[in-house]
């Protein structure tokens, strides 16, 4: 193989790196930093937008069956007080994934891990306990330093 062939070879490695390098520079602030995302959402925050997209609708913002279709359910909807115990919460997460009674099958839209983080989130509604203080990165910091 020629020079010319091994340098035409390498060229889709030397053009990857090149993109590489440039993406990384483009998602970099001045002090070096990366404005990527370094984690995922905490268990919290994600139950907290999977009840809301899901599950307020009849059983209410905190849980206890007041929502606003519960009124054209036959029957209404039942309260979760009293019902959101740790041990019960693989009972419930079977509940939701399958459905029971009026209650739809989620399992084709939440997984079972979210179905867990979206029990606990209301259970913590429920017991009236406070979110989790979100946790910052070196970036959040940075963000405010500019308001």
């Amino acid at each position: 193989m020629s020079i010319v062939g091994s340098l035409r070879s390498l060229l889709p490695v030397v053009v990857a790196v090149a993109i590489s390098l440039f993406a990384g520079a483009a998602l970099a602030k001045p002090d070096g930093t990366s404005t990527m995302p370094s984690k995922r959402p905490a268990d919290y925050e994600v139950g907290k937008r999977l009840w809301a997209q899901s599950c307020w609708q009849c059983h209410g913002t905190s849980g206890k069956g007041d929502g606003p279709a519960a009124a054209a359910l036959p029957g209404g909807v039942p309260s979760l007080e009293g019902k959101m115990r740790a041990e019960d919460i693989p009972r419930m997460v079977a509940v939701v994934q399958a459905g029971k009674g009026r209650m739809p099958a989620y399992s084709e839209d939440i997984d079972e891990h979210d179905t867990r983080r979206t029990l606990i989130y209301i259970k913590d509604v429920l017991e009236g306990r406070k979110p989790p203080p979100a946790e910052k990165d070196a970036g959040d910091e940075d963000a405010s330093e500019g308001q």
